[in-house]
């Protein structure tokens, strides 16, 4: 098989393919032309033709082959799309299968990070060129007639890229796509602000009603292009805007929505948020202090902070105790929120799972950490995200604090970012006298999370130390508790 010519009959191709070439005013490009960087010429290698070759007469007769197409094509729609799209060199008929894969996944976020952290040095310009053309050649060769799922994550500006964008989300809109995911975070730093903007005019010319689960990362919307995608999705169930410096407040109060899930993260110009929704499940906000109202949520039961509120929050929960009291998850992000007692908390008596996601560089001790177990009386998993364990310079014995009452209910323990340190082995000495009944402790050495994205140890000997000292713990555990270091 060659790459440079078209694996389809070229006027079929161009037939399926020309009303996405139109919208972008140019030529349809030969089919995989974008895929050879991206993955595809891994795979068309020589060994696995001929391996193709010599089993072509099993593979014909196999037992998948037997399937019809349709559930073939909702495997393939499971996969990876360069994944999906290796197939097609297994035989004459999975040559096209993957074209009517419901799931366009176009995700090139890792080399943004890389590229961000400097792991990786790339000239953007050129993986952005790279990862446009694979988009538009992989649109351009699609067959299928809806999506059940678009999504395209890169680094990628409306100055150079708009038109291209535009088609992408025509082009999903006119599948009636039911998930569209647009991240368009910036590599050249951390705090992400949009980098497309997205306006209820473009909006108003195509149907958006078949959306049931909308994501947008860096890109701009305004209140009032929130408040039109509310009105015109009567199936949205999950809604998250992260990093669009054009939002001012949000409204969420027509009692026909059936919004389940929303979030909206840092979002540096919001004033306010108002809720309310008897059919949310899930809220999850980041960024600084706000005006919130949220009454009549009685659905609500799982609910994530982070930034300056999540601080606010743990200051004075008592203030929003009717709200916390019916959730039943928890996440509280307290990085660079400075020490916490959790001490005049009110009782959380439905909450099954906490989060906690904590600083441990300077912290005298942790252990105030496990006051809120005391209000918990329910809870079955308790996550701890500890970062900057490694530079802790605390240096005392470890306090063994005597406990005074148990805590049956608690069975999963979940420590990120263990090093050893007095800090956190004290903690989790504590926590394992109170959980009586624990079947589970998973400790992941020296891991910590930056803006959600889990960042691996470079130092060799700092983990092996860590993984010495959890192995420690062993002989702590209560009894019928297994161990697991990741």
């Amino acid at each position: 098989m060659s790459l440079s010519k078209p694996i389809v009959n070229e006027s079929v191709f161009v037939r399926a393919s020309s009303n996405f070439a139109l919208q972008r005013g140019r030529k349809a490009l030969p089919l995989f032309k974008g895929f050879v960087r991206y993955g595809l010429s891994d795979c068309v290698n020589l060994d696995l033709r001929q391996q193709c070759d010599r089993s072509h007469s099993s593979v014909e007769g196999n037992l998948i082959n037997e399937l019809p197409d349709h559930i073939l094509v909702s495997i393939l729609s499971r996969l990876d799309l360069k994944e999906a799209a290796r197939t097609a060199v297994l035989s004459h008929r999975w040559r096209n299968l993957w074209k009517f894969t419901t799931r366009l996944v176009f995700d090139n976020s890792l080399l943004v990070w890389a590229i961000l952290r400097g792991d990786l040095v790339k000239s953007l310009q050129v993986e952005r060129s790279r990862f446009i053309n694979w988009v538009n050649n992989a649109l351009e060769s699609y067959q299928g007639t809806s999506l059940d799922e678009f999504k395209v994550c890169f680094d990628v500006d409306e100055e150079s890229c708009k038109l291209d964008i535009d088609g992408w989300i025509i082009f999903a809109l006119e599948k009636r796509v039911q998930r569209l995911h647009l991240d368009f975070s910036r590599s050249s730093t951390y705090f992400s602000y949009g980098s497309y903007t997205l306006t209820t005019q473009f909006l108003s010319n195509y149907s958006i009603s078949s959306l049931k689960v909308l994501r947008l990362v860096s890109v701009e919307v305004t209140s009032e292009v929130v408040e039109y995608m509310l009105s015109m999705c009567p199936l949205l169930e999950a809604l998250v805007v992260k990093g669009s410096d054009s939002l001012s407040h949000i409204k969420v109060y027509d009692p026909s929505l059936k919004l389940k899930s929303l979030e909206i993260l840092y979002c540096s110009n919001l004033k306010y948020i108002e809720i309310s929704s008897t059919n949310l499940v899930s809220f999850a906000y980041g960024g600084q202090k706000i005006v919130a109202a949220i009454n009549n949520v009685p659905h609500l039961v799982e609910a994530s902070f982070s930034g300056e509120c999540a601080g606010l929050l743990a200051r004075n929960m008592f203030i929003f105790s009717e709200l916390v009291s019916q959730l039943q998850v928890l996440e509280l992000d307290l990085e660079g929120e400075g020490r916490r007692t959790f001490r005049n908390c009110p009782k959380l008596k439905n909450l099954k799972h906490l989060e906690l996601r904590v600083s441990g560089d300077t912290a005298p001790s942790l252990l105030s950490c496990a006051n809120l177990l005391k209000v918990s009386p329910l809870l079955h998993r308790f996550t701890l995200k500890v970062s900057g364990l490694a530079d802790s310079k605390i240096y005392r014995p470890v306090k063994e604090k005597e406990i005074k009452k148990l805590h049956p209910h608690l069975k999963v323990i979940e420590f990120s970012g263990f090093v050893g340190r007095i800090v956190d082995v004290e903690l989790l000495l504590c926590l394992l006298k109170r959980a009586s009944s624990l079947k589970k402790l998973v400790i992941e050495p020296c891991t910590h999370y930056f803006f959600e994205k889990r960042i691996e140890c470079k130092d060799s000997e700092l983990l092996r130390k860590a993984r010495t000292r959890a192995k420690q713990l062993e002989t702590r555990l209560p009894p019928g508790a297994e161990l697991v270091i990741l």
